[in-house]
């Protein structure tokens, strides 16, 4: 539809109208490469560049030329020239052969009957345009001429890659041949050779955080599934093979999985319904806390209202969430042990059972039966804190909550630690007096390694000699150190500085609800480094490094707009029918979205391009997100 209502656009300017712009560009050494394509389009004709050798005493010149192939009213095929675009070697020294080459692999059509992969891009493309991430990075990073790439076009390529087959720099070129990548959004595959797009993301590295914010605000007014009124907000990481030893991007840092390794950060935030919203990469050496306060500052600075943030318990320290308060910023976070919350709960509280029970349900668990349910218990109680800074009095408020299936795995992990220690102890015993504890030197040192400190205090452990100078072990758990711990199993804080709402009291379940909505951004970590594979990287160079990985966020930016688009197109049904294999029908999200357009592709053909007819999976989503057809689709 959009591709022939641009064609009957084309008819309008007459040949000679539109041959005489193409010719005054050219000797003006201005390459229109959009004029060009009217006048092909226009006129049903294929024009190339012919060289063409003159011999001037010894010298013999190569002069280009541009040659329109054309056919008689008898049908016999002519030529003629159109224009003498100059000497080559002149050309070639002054860089604007490079420039006519650029052009015109933007006009080479294929063959009849070429196949072109469309895909995803169906849907890639329309939220591309709708987002203006092109002219978001041309603006930041303008670049002269119109013949090249510019980055705004390169940066877009790649987006669309990741989200339609993710693939190295290297392939991306091999990737944009085979799908319609030039017919939809207008980048002809030989312009993207590996060189253009390492120059692309380095000249975006300095100005990636510009358009990810830009690209926020426009998804904020163009998008009503986008409201940023609340933010889930948290650190991932992505490890990295290699040495990278002068890299100060990747860096060995702690990970999730308490492992020290080469590794970039990456803050992100999302709406309550998944969307992407921001997301920054950071050397994999910065401090988890210093990564999330520039996010809170910078969200803060950006979006046209402070937003509640949810975040982690890396926000926890009580100075940290006071300069979160004077940013302005609504929180909810959980608070770190030594913030000295469970002697508030003792003194304001006292034990579990003054804790009222709340109706809570996690998405997980709504189709259990009740009795199988978690058990969830709360309490909103006021808490004033000292601003070290300001050194004002902050009022907030503290959600105690009590989980039952966090109380029974804290309690069966504490179990675990207990039972390895005795088991650790226990072949210690067994080996006294031989080869490795000789003496109670040795015994103490081996006992002072695996005793931890969050141990030490529930087991008795003691060492000596007896009369023959044999070192001897003896422990034993300390049950009423036992109980006076588990007493507060499956307690947790949530500090928050919202205020009642203006019909009623806030209170613990309204805090407890918004903050089990964590999930969406962990849920997009995982598209991250699943459906978008951010792994593995073959870079080196910083800039580079940072540049994709801001690339890859503006790819979960699109990923996750068009799921929450589908989401909210589909009013009361959860589900969409034969969205799954074996025609099954499931609730829309982004990787299964994208997999329904899988094999759909495009051939050209004497009466133009066609594409695949659609299944009715298909056309049902592009009925929901008002995506037209840009050609008609071939008989089936």
């Amino acid at each position: 539809m959009a591709g022939n209502s641009h064609e009957a656009d084309v008819v309008g300017p007459t040949r000679t109208t539109l041959r005489t712009t193409v010719l005054r560009n050219l000797q003006e050494n201005r390459v229109a490469d959009g004029d060009i394509l009217l006048y092909c389009r226009a006129n049903k004709v294929r024009m190339y560049v012919k060289r063409h050798s003159v011999r001037r005493g010894e010298n013999r010149y190569v002069y280009l030329r541009l040659v329109e192939a054309f056919r008689t009213e008898s049908g016999q095929v002519r030529h003629r020239v159109l224009a003498n675009l100059g000497r080559e070697d002149l050309l070639k020294a002054s860089g604007q052969l490079d420039q006519l080459a650029a052009s015109f692999a933007r006009l080479d059509p294929p063959a009849l009957g070429t196949r072109r992969e469309v895909g995803t891009l169906l849907l890639v493309q329309h939220y591309l345009d709708k987002l203006e991430l092109t002219n978001l990075v041309d603006q930041a990073v303008p670049m002269r001429g119109r013949a090249f790439l510019t980055h705004g076009e390169v940066i877009a390529a790649l987006v669309a890659n990741r989200l339609s087959a993710p693939s190295p720099l290297y392939d991306v070129a091999g990737w944009a041949s085979s799908s319609a990548l030039a017919e939809l959004l207008r980048t002809p595959a030989e312009l993207l050779n590996d060189d253009r797009l390492g120059r692309a993301l380095e000249a975006f590295a300095p100005v990636a955080e510009q358009v990810r914010s830009s690209a926020a605000l426009v998804a904020i007014r163009k998008f009503d599934v986008v409201d940023a009124t609340r933010l889930h907000l948290d650190l991932t990481t992505v490890r990295f093979a290699g040495a990278y030893e002068h890299s100060s991007v990747v860096a060995k840092g702690w990970g999730a999985d308490r492992r020290v390794a080469r590794q970039i950060r990456a803050e992100q935030a999302t709406t309550s319904n998944g969307i992407s919203l921001y997301f920054r990469p950071h050397a994999g050496a910065s401090a988890e806390v210093s990564v999330l306060s520039q996010a809170l500052e910078q969200l803060t600075k950006n979006l046209p209202a402070a937003p509640l943030v949810v975040a982690d318990s890396a926000l926890g320290h009580l100075a940290n969430l006071c300069a979160a308060h004077r940013t302005g910023a609504r929180f909810i976070v959980p608070l770190r042990a030594n913030t000295g919350w469970l002697d508030h709960f003792a003194k304001e509280v006292g034990s579990l059972d003054e804790l009222r029970d709340l109706d809570y349900v996690s998405q997980r668990e709504q189709r259990l039966p009740p009795e199988r349910r978690t058990k969830w218990r709360g309490l909103l109680r006021p808490w004033t804190v000292a601003d070290p800074v300001t050194a004002k009095q902050i009022d907030l408020c503290v959600a105690f909550i009590w989980s039952s299936e966090e109380a029974a795995s804290v309690s069966a992990a504490r179990q675990r630690a207990l039972d390895k220690l005795c088991a650790a102890l226990a072949r210690i015993g067994n080996g006294l007096g031989r080869r490795y504890y000789k003496t109670q030197q040795a015994v103490d040192r081996k006992v002072a390694k695996l005793v931890e400190p969050k141990l030490s205090s529930l087991i008795r452990v003691s060492t000596g000699t007896d009369a023959t100078g044999k070192p001897t072990l003896d422990w034993a758990l300390d049950e009423q150190a036992l109980r006076e711990t588990s007493r507060f199993d499956g307690l947790y804080a949530l500090a928050t500085n919202l205020r009642d709402p203006h019909d009623r009291s806030l209170t613990a379940q309204d805090v407890l609800a918004v903050y089990k909505d964590q999930w969406l951004v962990e849920q997009r970590h995982r598209d991250l480094k699943q459906t978008l594979r951010v792994r593995p990287v073959f870079l080196h160079n910083d800039d580079r490094i940072q540049a994709l990985a801001s690339v890859l966020g503006l790819a979960l930016l699109v990923f996750s707009l068009i799921e929450a688009d589908l989401r909210a197109r589909l009013d009361d049904k959860r589900t969409l029918p034969n969205l799954l294999p074996e025609r099954r029908a499931a609730k829309p999200t982004g990787r299964n979205i994208l997999n329904a357009f899988a094999g759909l592709g495009l051939t050209y053909t004497h009466r133009g391009i066609a594409l695949d007819p659609l299944n009715p999976t298909q056309r049902k989503i592009l009925d929901l997100l008002d995506i037209p057809l840009p050609w008609p689709e071939a008989p089936s």
